[in-house]
């Protein structure tokens, strides 16, 4: 009796089980079917768009948004024959919590007669509402010879093979003008045909001279139909920030790859669809064209003092704590300024002159936060600063203001905000202050005298008599002449070993020679200063302190950016005190590019003289 009551329990569970499983599935596909039905789209896309007479192409249509749709119905030409088809396929994705269903119809269509076609618009009935979806043309041509010569791009039945459809490429940008340090987004898409095998992708950015350029996000895959052709696309972007104004061209980019194309067995044959067939790899090489851009220089008129640099688009949030303190107490001000833009130029906000007077202040400290690459830079600056009240009749803090251009707008706008309210009490403790050191002169004539005299008068001239030479009565004379041909040789052998290991080591080579090329750009800096170059000289000194450092490390200077290279340097062992020189000094080259107009010769070479002691210091500790 007792394993009876056990096997219905287990069967029991085991129908609960089943039941539940249902039911999760059931609520599931209506949240899908809810999900996808919001939005629907239907899309026709061929293999080819150019065929001969006898051959084949193969027609996609492509639902996304539902997944159990009713076949939808073609409209071809007459002279097209169904070789095969439909072949149906479902493909289901989760992306950022947003359900996307794809399902694919496939046909096989062979052409009976020349000439140019339009395959029609499909139209698709589902839950009460008619989808359509594009059209495409077609040219059919006449057969090729089987006894023409094979091209070297031809599979083996004789028909060419058309890799400038297979695999092309594009730089873009989303505007022709903009304002000098403007964001713009430039876009390098890769096309290659959907379900054509690539691989060996070697791509080679244009160069962004003009530009301070920040990479956004990850590549972006997705399919988009070009003249009726199905691709895959492959995109990457980057916010480019123009350092300097008038007409501008972006170089072209370049990109290499091999594809792999199947051959056919046969003309036109229906297994080269099924059972594959061999391959053939192609080497491709594709480049861009180049792309023109026309940059303004941000208007004169109307221009606040306080402004800096920063464009785009910003709020500003300040905070002061503690607001009640003593006289010489430190009041931590903490200024947020967040939006979109070039985040890492943005200057100091200003703080009212006439209300700082009866303050002690600090300089700035600030901290970069990029939030979101996606659709452009947006993030926030976080300036602190401390000041200290020096006397309790101070009952504000001054008014802070902070002003930017904003380029859809054509104008400039001042960020303010009013003077904070703040309680000064005398404090508990005065600290003399003393204009000269007690004792002070008790120092005078307290030296004490060691000697008379450094040797001993000479009271006749006997005593330059020649006393003559005896080697075997100097022991150490006779040392150093044994001595010194084995240090020499030991020393070519030395100096042998490091000529082979530059030639044979290059990350040695690299760290030996790292501070001779660091001296070599530091040089050239100091002739942009003479020539009163700002922008060049600040990115000479960045890219300069980068390049060492990739030396150091035999990296290549790729893989040394402003967003790891502190966290490279700190695992390497480097001191917090270089680290924050050198975040200062890339700090300061960033802002000189952006503000070259307001800085001073002074301020060129402080900033030349803060590089040098900062390579000086990797040197050592790297």
């Amino acid at each position: 009796m007792n394993l009876r009551n056990l096997r219905q329990r287990r069967t029991g569970k085991k129908m609960m089980r089943k039941v539940f499983s249902i039911i999760i599935f059931v609520v599931m596909l209506n949240v899908i079917s809810t999900a996808c039905a919001k939005e629907v789209k239907v899309v026709i896309s061929v293999d080819k768009n150019k065929v001969e007479v006898g051959g084949h192409i193969r027609l996609t249509v492509g639902v996304e948004g539902a997944f159990d749709t009713d076949i939808p119905k073609l409209s071809m030409p007459e002279s097209f024959s169904l070789m095969f088809g439909p072949s149906v396929s479902t493909q289901t994705s989760i992306i950022n919590n947003v359900v996307k269903v794809f399902r694919g119809f496939m046909y096989g269509f062979s052409p009976r007669e020349k000439g140019e076609f339009e395959i029609g618009s499909v139209t698709l009935e589902y839950k009460g509402k008619t989808y359509t979806s594009n059209s495409i043309r077609i040219e059919v041509v006449d057969r090729t010879p089987f006894e023409s010569v094979i091209d070297e791009k031809s599979d083996t039945s004789g028909q060419r093979v058309d890799i400038n459809k297979m695999v092309f490429v594009e730089l873009t940008t989303d505007k022709a003008e903009a304002y000098i340090y403007e964001e713009i987004i430039q876009s390098f898409k890769l096309y290659f045909q959907k379900g054509l095998p690539i691989d060996d992708l070697d791509y080679v950015a244009a160069s962004t001279k003009s530009f301070l350029a920040e990479k956004l996000g990850e590549e972006r895959r997705y399919e988009e139909v070009r003249d009726g052709i199905l691709y895959n696309v492959i995109e990457l972007r980057t916010a480019l920030f123009p350092l300097v104004s008038g007409k501008i061209e972006i170089p072209p980019a370049s990109f290499k790859c091999n594809i792999i194309i199947r051959q056919q067995r046969s003309r036109g044959s229906l297994f080269d669809e099924f059972m594959g067939g061999s391959g053939r790899r192609y080497p491709v090489e594709r480049s861009t064209e180049p792309v023109k851009l026309i940059i303004k220089p941000l208007p004169a008129a109307d221009k606040p003092e306080n402004f800096t640099g920063a464009v785009g688009k910003y709020t500003m949030d300040v905070l002061a704590k503690p607001t009640k303190v003593k006289v010489g107490d430190p009041i931590t001000l903490t200024i947020n300024i967040r939006g979109e833009g070039n985040i890492q130029t943005i200057g100091e906000p200003l703080l009212a002159p006439d209300g700082m007077k009866k303050f002690k202040a600090y300089d700035f400290e600030a901290k970069v936060v990029i939030t979101d690459r996606g659709d452009g830079i947006k993030g926030e600056k976080l300036f602190s600063k401390v000041i200290e009240p020096q006397s309790k009749d101070n009952d504000v803090i001054p008014g802070i203001s902070f002003s930017y251009f904003d380029p859809d707008l054509e104008k400039y706008k001042t960020l303010t905000y009013e003077p904070i309210p703040i309680e000064v009490e005398s404090s508990d403790i005065e600290i003399p202050i003393h204009l000269s050191v007690e004792g002070a002169g008790m120092v005078k004539g307290q030296v004490k005298i060691l000697t008379k005299d450094i040797l001993p008068i000479m009271s006749d001239l006997y005593s330059f008599k020649n006393q003559g030479f005896a080697m075997y009565k100097r022991p150490l004379l006779l040392a150093t002449v044994f001595i010194i041909p084995i240090l020499i040789v030991v020393a070519c052998i030395y100096v042998q070993r490091q000529r082979e290991l530059l030639y044979t080591d290059v990350g040695y080579a690299r760290k030996k020679r790292a501070m001779a090329h660091a001296q070599k750009h530091l040089s050239n800096a100091r002739e942009l200063l003479q020539l009163e170059n700002p922008s060049e000289f600040y990115t000479t000194l960045a890219r300069t302190i980068l390049e060492h450092i990739a030396d150091k490390l035999n990296v290549t200077p790729a893989a040394v950016t402003s967003d790891n290279i502190y966290d490279i340097l700190e695992k390497r062992g480097v001191s917090n005190g270089v680290i924050k020189e050198l975040r200062q000094c890339l700090e300061s080259c960033d802002y000189g590019r952006f503000s070259s107009g307001q800085l001073t010769r002074e301020q060129m070479e402080s900033t030349l003289d803060t590089t040098e002691k900062v390579i000086m210091h990797l040197e050592k500790q790297l």
